[in-house]
């Protein structure tokens, strides 16, 4: 008995310990924190919020229990390096890191920057060397084993967007924008939160913090809440503070297990009935209040730790311990007998049972020996028992009840976790496609870019060649015009030189011939002097007319020479018109072309933002089903849709919904198709003649009536309604159910009714004695007698009309003469 006691209080300690260490393992992993603040920057305007928003989000991560939590306020370039290269240190050790930022960033050329307080950013150049990379701070938590999270409250209005000047060359590649462009995660298990989406700016707020450090503060530290769960209640409290202006956006994927950031406080496991119930007799049996206060410390809930307060409850009303004949326990003692007595009958039996928790056991006892001390002992243990009973009864009823409301609430919020779960991944898969359709759409839109600058270089390179080719063809235009003007003037210098050369020696030769007629004439006398007078004026007009006709030829030459000239600087100017018009024309349609583009990219960033709209309407459509208003919503729908995508799931779903309501169309009792089916199965059992129309007619209600009253359920045709049921029940029947009917002048014969014979006429007298004498048969008779041999062969196709008139039976009875017959098969 003492080693039992002395294993229970080992139990006890031992689980004791436990309770003391199971906090300290429900937060074995190691977990850290770097939280950075910028609010007083140098340059621009400060921030008011960034600094208490981390002093507080550092405050909540000591408060949940992290390990390391590094905290930098208004922090420098140097400083700020230094933190993150440290922090990557402390990060390799852990299980789950997180990085908390707030303050200004910007994109400059897809690669986001934040922003130290010392930065002063004049130009987009100085960006790589006075800010800080996001994908540096984002890599320095690439060390954690579990989780990865990083946290940025830096999508505010930022100024240096307007301030800081653009020096890159490729203005295209290296656009300058506030705020912090989407960055995808290239490790596993990493997720990086945004407090506005990309490209959208974030408010500061009016109160203490921003809309989006003021959730994170709310939901993050819930114990046991997946992180992926808390962003998106996020989301939902910052899209309702700020009137949705502001959507939270997480990129990154997780596993999935739940993962959070406080993990759910341990439950402590209660040990087993059994073993309950042995440390219950154990300590029943040492009957002290220690022993007792032992059993509680260890177990304080259940069946026994009831009756154990119940027995402790017992203990101060009785006696103390004064002498070694007095003894305490949980119930009356008997007075001791005399030690010489021999044992009564009464005492055995006592001694027998007086452990036992056996009811009945105890009734017989009482009902046994009514006036015996120990009777009252018994029945009190009974009462005690019987109450016991009843509370651990009520106690079990109430757990149960509990238990209940514990599973309902706990099914209520798995169901709610996975809802949150399947709207967070709905989320997450509409982000993916939102985000690979930007990719594409911007990819698309570089490609485009790109192509336009290499179609702008190219036509400047060819604009450039075709100046240059000009530049060339008219130098050596005008070197040729100068070639042939210096040869032109050279050539009138010749003939202008060789005219008065020819001049000269016309002028000596005149001269000398003027001094031999003068001396002729002197010597010939005065007629040769008149001759010669006459001569030398015809001579000088001769000489005058020739330099006329040269004066003129140089006059045309010059002209025709000044008229080419005019004509070569026309074709020049026109061609230098020709060239710039094709130009302008190339730049306009250039200019025409990137506007298209534009307009195009325009247009299809719209078209998509339409279709993912009308994409919510008709999921929401579709959701709510072809019952009630769906159909119509449906087609008004259709009407209005003008994303091209969705034109072929809209006209398939409209499709789908008549399929589904023409289908509970059909399941209307005596809806077209049940009545078809129905009138098809009558006709199959004899009790409709007529052919399906799918129509409750006079005919089919009749037949109808007819099946209820032979199957011995008569109905009136005004209430009959043909239902699925009705269908089935039609279907089972293999035979004929409604008897054949022939008229009063057929005869059924086997399966069919067949018209009756006549019976022959009587021969007379006068007949029988025109037969003994030979006669010749009139032609007449003749011929009437093969039509009256053929009639026979007439009924035949009488009798089988009546038969496809009148279905054939399996079984039945025959009848003939000239009443009706009917046969058939009952119910």
């Amino acid at each position: 008995m003492i080693r039992r006691l002395i294993a229970l209080a080992t139990t006890i300690g031992g689980a004791l310990l436990l309770t003391a260490l199971g906090s300290d393992s429900a937060f074995a992993e190691r977990r850290v924190a770097l939280v950075v603040g910028n609010s007083t920057y140098q340059s621009v305007p400060q921030l008011p919020n960034p600094s208490r928003d981390a002093s507080s989000v550092a405050r909540m991560f000591r408060d949940a229990g992290f390990d390391t939590v590094e905290t930098l306020v208004n922090v420098g370039n140097l400083e700020f390096k230094r933190a993150i290269r440290k922090f990557e240190a402390t990060a390799d050790q852990a299980d789950i890191a997180v990085v908390y930022y707030a303050g200004h960033g910007l994109e400059i050329g897809g690669t986001n920057y934040l922003i130290p307080v010392d930065a002063r950013l004049a130009s987009d150049r100085d960006a790589d060397d006075e800010a800080i990379p996001l994908e540096r701070l984002v890599s320095s938590a690439d060390g954690a084993r579990r989780l990865r999270l990083v946290i940025l409250d830096a999508c505010r209005d930022n100024p240096f967007v307007t301030t800081m000047r653009r020096e890159r060359r490729n203005s295209a590649t290296r656009a300058v924008s506030g705020g912090l462009g989407k960055v995808e995660p290239t490790s596993t298990d990493t997720l990086i939160a945004y407090a506005a989406k990309a490209g959208s700016t974030a408010d500061d707020g009016d109160g203490e913090h921003s809309p989006f450090t003021t959730s994170v503060l709310k939901n993050l530290p819930v114990p046991g809440l997946d992180v992926r769960l808390a962003f998106g209640r996020v989301r939902d409290e910052v899209l309702k503070a700020t009137g949705n202006r502001q959507e939270p956006f997480v990129y990154g994927a997780l596993g999935g297990g739940t993962i959070s950031l406080v993990p759910a406080p341990a439950v402590p496991q209660e040990a087993p009935v059994s073993d309950v119930k042995a440390d219950y007799d154990l300590v029943q049996k040492i009957g002290t209040r220690r022993a007792w206060e032992v059993f509680l410390a260890t177990h304080p809930t259940g069946f026994y730790a009831e009756l154990a307060r119940a027995q402790m409850d017992a203990l101060p009303s009785q006696p103390l311990a004064a002498s070694p004949n007095v003894q305490v326990a949980a119930y009356p003692q008997a007075p001791a007998p005399p030690r010489d007595a021999p044992p009564t009958k009464e005492q055995i039996e006592w001694d027998r049972i007086k452990d036992s928790v056996d009811i009945p056991a105890l009734q017989r006892f009482v009902k046994r020996f009514p006036d015996s001390p120990l009777a009252i002992t018994a029945q009190q243990r009974v009462d005690m028992l019987k109450q016991a009973i009843q509370e651990r009864e009520d106690k079990a009823r109430a757990e149960r009840e509990a238990a209940r409301l514990a599973a309902e609430e706990a099914k209520r919020k798995a169901d709610q976790e996975k809802a949150e779960l399947a709207a967070q991944k709905k989320r997450e898969d509409d982000e993916r496609r939102a985000r690979e359709a930007e990719a594409a759409e911007k990819a698309r839109a570089a490609a485009a870019a790109a192509a336009a600058e290499k179609k702008r270089q190219d036509d400047e390179r060819r604009a450039r060649e075709a100046e240059a080719e000009r530049q060339a063809k008219a130098a050596e235009a005008e070197r040729k015009a100068l070639e042939a003007r210096q040869r032109a003037e050279q050539a009138e210098r010749d003939r202008i030189a060789a005219e008065a050369a020819a001049a000269k020696a016309a002028a000596e030769k005149q001269a000398k011939d003027a001094e031999e007629a003068r001396k002729r004439a002197e010597i010939a006398a005065a007629r040769e002097a008149s001759a010669a007078e006459k001569k030398r004026l015809e001579d000088q007009r001769r000489a005058a007319a020739a330099e006329a006709e040269r004066l003129a030829k140089a006059a045309e030459a010059e002209r025709k020479a000044q008229e080419a000239r005019q004509k070569a600087e026309q074709v020049e100017r026109d061609r230098i018109a020709a060239e710039a018009a094709a130009a302008r024309a190339a730049a306009e349609k250039q200019a025409r072309e990137a506007e298209e583009a534009r307009k195009a990219a325009e247009f299809t960033v719209a078209r998509e933002a339409t279709c993912k709209s009308e994409q919510g309407s008709l999921d929401a459509i579709i959701a709510k089903g072809s019952e009630g208003s769906g159909i119509d919503d449906l087609k008004a729908f259709s009407k209005t849709v003008s994303c091209d995508r969705l034109g072929p799931v809209v006209v398939a779903a409209i499709d789908r919904f008549n399929a589904e309501a023409a289908k509970r169309a059909a399941t209307q009792p005596s809806s077209p198709q049940l009545v078809t089916s129905a009138q098809t199965e009558l006709v199959r059992i004899g009790c409709l003649t007529g052919k399906p129309d799918g129509k409750l007619s006079d005919p089919t209600r009749a037949a109808l009536v007819r099946y209820f009253a032979i199957g011995g359920q008569p109905t009136q045709a005004d209430k009959i309604s043909v239902t699925t049921a009705l269908v089935t029940e039609l279907t089972k029947h293999a035979t004929r159910v409604c008897p054949l009917q022939c008229k009063s002048d057929e005869t059924l014969k086997g399966d069919v009714c067949v018209a009756n014979e006549k019976p022959a006429a009587a021969p007379t007298a006068s007949r029988k004695n025109d037969e003994d004498k030979p006669r010749r048969k009139p032609a007449a008779t003749a011929e009437r007698e093969p039509a009256r041999r053929a009639k026979p062969d007439n009924d035949a196709p009488r009798a089988r009309q009546q038969a496809v008139a009148r279905p054939s039976i399996v079984s039945g009875g025959g009848g003939g003469g000239g009443h009706s017959t009917m046969i058939g098969v009952g119910f």
